[in-house]
């Protein structure tokens, strides 16, 4: 299971950035992006892409940046506002593809086994197990997705529930400013 960062910051700069495609070149993901600049308390700046179309939050706003940090570059999978009090899963928002590009190669070298192994059943062949390679890559895309954002899930409620308490060092309102009382997520 990949682990989680939480980087706590003032946003100082939030820029959106719009790609524009052709018609029939448009990926299916989000074609926008957000250059997102935070403060942290050190005094730091650091810069987090986010691949989404929804943003919960503006420059001047207090927020918590979750990374997934386990295998593979840093990846932003969730954001929490403390100054609206919202949260954002952005792996149920904007879920990556179920079916990659190498899908189609994986698909063509199985037709290709296929009508080395069979012979003159070949193209029935073909079909079935392709058919079935993508089913079951499909199948185990969605599962392990279903996993990482209930795993986000957790790790924002976490977050949120330690914060809200006081007790701990992610607290977002001065201790005499009232009591919170809601905390929404976008999904």
């Amino acid at each position: 299971m990949p682990k989680h960062e939480l980087i706590r910051g003032r946003i100082v700069d939030l820029r959106r950035h719009t790609n524009v495609h052709l018609y029939h070149r448009r990926p299916p993901g989000p074609s926008d992006r957000y250059e997102l600049w935070l403060r942290d308390d050190t005094g730091q700046e650091v810069q987090f892409t986010i691949y989404t179309r929804t943003m919960p939050a503006r420059r001047g706003h207090e927020v918590t940046v979750i990374e997934s940090v386990g295998g593979g570059p840093p990846t932003v999978v969730a954001l929490i506002n403390w100054t609206t009090l919202e949260a954002a899963n952005y792996v149920e928002i904007d879920p990556p593809r179920l079916l990659r590009g190498w899908d189609l190669g994986a698909l063509v070298l199985l037709s290709m086994g296929a009508v080395w192994g069979v012979g003159n059943a070949a193209p029935g062949v073909a079909v079935a197990v392709g058919g079935a390679w993508l089913l079951v890559a499909g199948a185990v895309r969605a599962v392990w997705r279903s996993v990482v954002a209930r795993q986000v899930d957790v790790t924002i409620t976490r977050v949120a529930h330690t914060a809200l308490r006081g007790d701990g060092p992610l607290h977002p309102l001065p201790r005499d400013s009232g009591k919170v009382v809601a905390f929404r997520r976008r999904r």
